[in-house]
């Protein structure tokens, strides 16, 4: 066949026209769209900073509020410490200055009470003939075995005859009972007294008397006299008798 070429294969040409200016045009479009792209993808991010700051500003916000709280609390705490170490320190020294005060006044009162063993003895020894004096005791049977009459006199050495002697004086009867020792107030002895403390009141002298029974099985051994005188000073006598009964 004429025009053919035997031994190889021929590829079939076509004929485009030549428009150079499509590939410009190409070109120009895929730029457009990138720039479309990367402007819209910068104008989103934009939007969401601008919708997620006022939440990024209030977080920031909380946070600074909460700081200065906590600084607030820390400087409170540090106060009330600070407030505690000086009131320990206080504590402490008013601690110490009690103890020295304590230790100050038992130093005076033993002081005082040396004064006072001291200035009693004095006044013991001056007083010691003069004042309030037992001027006589007198015990006396009866018909009763149980019975006894008694008279204590009390007198006022050195009276004036113008001062009354003021005091008390407590009577004692001290002896054994089933070989038990035993004290006996008067006043549970003698229905002439009621008293415990026997009133004294006097110018000279004055007789406490009256009779006194036995309980059941007492061997009395002594009577115990203890007076005290109030004015016109102040004298106190301990002295004891052997129960001695006239007409025995």
């Amino acid at each position: 066949m004429p025009g053919k070429v035997k031994g190889s294969k021929q590829q079939r040409m076509v004929v485009v026209p030549h428009r150079p200016w499509r590939r410009v045009i190409f070109f120009l479009l895929v730029v457009s769209g990138i720039g479309a792209s990367a402007m819209g993808g910068f104008g989103y991010g934009y939007y969401k900073m601008l919708t997620n700051s006022p939440v990024v500003y209030v977080q920031s916000d909380a946070i600074n509020d909460e700081m200065e709280s906590l600084r607030a609390d820390n400087d409170e705490l540090r106060r009330q410490i600070t407030h505690m170490e000086q009131a320990s320190i206080m504590d402490q020294r008013a601690n110490q200055e009690v103890q020295a005060i304590i230790g100050s006044l038992r130093d005076r009162v033993v002081q005082l009470e040396q004064g006072i063993v001291y200035y009693r003895q004095v006044v013991s020894e001056e007083t010691g003939d003069t004042g309030l004096i037992i001027s006589r005791l007198d015990i006396n049977a009866t018909m009763d075995p149980d019975r006894y009459r008694y008279k204590l006199v009390m007198r006022q050495q050195d009276a004036d005859g113008d001062t009354y002697l003021t005091g008390h004086v407590n009577v004692n009867l001290v002896g054994r009972q089933n070989e038990e020792l035993m004290v006996f107030p008067l006043r549970e002895l003698s229905e002439e007294q009621s008293e415990l403390d026997i009133r004294l009141r006097f110018k000279f002298f004055q007789n406490i008397e009256g009779e006194l029974v036995l309980p059941e099985g007492f061997r009395p051994e002594r009577v115990q006299i203890a007076a005290m005188e109030d004015e016109p000073i102040e004298k106190t006598i301990d002295q004891d008798f052997s129960w001695v009964v006239d007409g025995e």
